[in-house]
């Protein structure tokens, strides 16, 4: 007898599907630069006066403040009716050193009414009430 061999079929070949990779392109983007926008102006130098005399008068004998003489070394600057100027004492001696003193007014130049004088002028009246380039002087903003 003659062997038959029954016709063996392969297994069908299913060739596995080939995905590309996702590629996602990089884009490398510049921040825009936002705009920077410029503060409030600080007083300008003051054209009709006070003068530093004026200034001085009217810091002369306030309680804390020393009985020294002064010198204006800023200043003056005006807004309005009101001034800012800074002051220190004058020194006797070259190795002498003293904290300047910033000193707000207001009024007329001959009729002068001390706000605030010290290392530190920005008081709530000043805050509130002063024109905005006295406030950039005396209190930064």
């Amino acid at each position: 007898m003659v062997p038959t061999n029954p016709v063996i079929t392969p297994p069908l070949y299913t060739p596995p599907l080939y995905t590309p990779p996702v590629v996602v392109p990089t884009t490398t983007t510049t921040p825009t630069p936002t705009p920077t926008t410029q503060g409030p102006s600080p007083a300008p130098k003051c054209t009709g006066g006070p003068s530093a005399q004026q200034l001085i008068a009217v810091v002369e004998g306030t309680p804390g403040i020393p009985d020294e003489p002064l010198k204006v070394t800023t200043g003056p600057f005006c807004s309005g009716n009101w001034q800012f100027s800074v002051m220190e004492i004058v020194a006797d001696d070259a190795e002498d050193e003293y904290e300047p003193l910033a000193v707000v007014t207001t009024g007329l130049p001959a009729a002068l009414k001390l706000i605030e004088a010290g290392a530190d002028v920005c008081s709530n009246e000043v805050q509130t009430q002063a024109p905005i380039g006295i406030r950039v002087r005396a209190c930064g903003a």
